[in-house]
């Protein structure tokens, strides 16, 4: 057999697709006006192919409120906007919750709503560092924040807009006319990749402890690769890496693929594998994620 190394040419689409600060919540009867809320996607993909969640979506809001002398920025979290749950109602970009968020009385009270979807309880503890499971696959969305709002803006819904945060990766492999041995795909996985990540609420960064074990994207294939090219992954929602090392399972050997183009966040992302005698060469396009 010949001494078999992979081509791997990476190619990238795009297609788009109250009271004070920490008061308990009061009546509207001369307490504060309701805060109102409404969201929609800015950007789109396969996951949630839309600019608008779909009906009974969970979007998870906090909001913290200072004062706006305090030079300082010293911020409260707000106990009425403690990691709410709000629902997209039908027919509607609006988001409600069961318990009502109230602006502060206090002119001087500014406050500051960050938004997050899906929505988990454990961001109750510890809201700057939100837990997601990878093998979940949950489109994580963050709302660029909307910053000092007050009481005069009441009558205003405060219109949340979201951004995909994770890459979406579609995995393509052939193998070229020179190589005649049967060369059959078993596995996918990701060479010392996290399987959790946290979304920091604020700034709308993710993170991940360092991981030492590899994550799988698929597995107990048995695909048998032939020079027409074929999608073995769709849309696989993957955390942002600058350096992602692929390892392939083909025919009982593993190969380990370090590609220099880095998962990028909010982008769809075609990587295309090509199997042939001869040296790995890389090259890539990126194009921006739009219609």
């Amino acid at each position: 057999m010949k001494n078999i190394k992979l081509l791997l040419s990476v190619l990238f689409f795009a297609t788009f697709s109250c009271n004070n600060d920490g008061d308990v919540i009061k009546s509207t009867d001369g307490q504060g006006s309701i805060i109102r809320f409404g969201g929609n996607i800015i950007m789109t993909k396969a996951i949630v192919d839309n600019t608008a969640f779909p009906d009974n979506s969970q979007i998870g809001i906090l909001g913290w409120g200072y004062n706006k002398n305090n030079s300082g920025g010293n911020m409260t979290l707000r106990k009425d906007l403690n990691n709410s749950p709000y629902i997209k109602t039908a027919d509607s970009n609006e988001l409600t919750c069961d318990t009502h968020a109230h602006y502060p009385i206090n002119p001087d009270t500014l406050l500051n709503f960050y938004a997050y979807y899906p929505y988990t309880e454990a961001a109750t503890a510890a809201p700057l560092s939100i837990p997601f499971d990878l093998k979940k696959q949950d489109d994580i969305m963050w709302a660029t924040p909307v910053l000092d709002r007050d009481k005069t803006t009441s009558n205003e819904p405060v219109n949340l807009s979201f951004n995909h945060i994770l890459s979406a990766i579609t995995l393509k492999f052939k193998k070229a006319d020179d190589i005649k041995e049967e060369m059959i795909l078993q596995s996918i996985s990701m060479e010392d990749y996290p399987s959790t990540i946290q979304l920091n609420i604020q700034t709308g960064k993710l993170s991940a402890a360092p991981s030492t074990t590899p994550y799988t994207l698929i597995d107990n294939l048995n695909k048998e690769i032939t020079p027409n090219e074929e999608t073995i992954v769709t849309n696989y929602l993957l955390y942002p890496v600058e350096k992602p090392v692929f390892i392939v399972r083909m025919s009982n050997k593993d190969y380990r693929i370090e590609s220099t183009k880095a998962f990028e966040g909010g982008k769809k992302q075609t990587y295309s594998f090509t199997i042939q005698a001869q040296d790995i060469s890389i090259s890539g396009s990126i194009n921006p994620w739009l219609d």
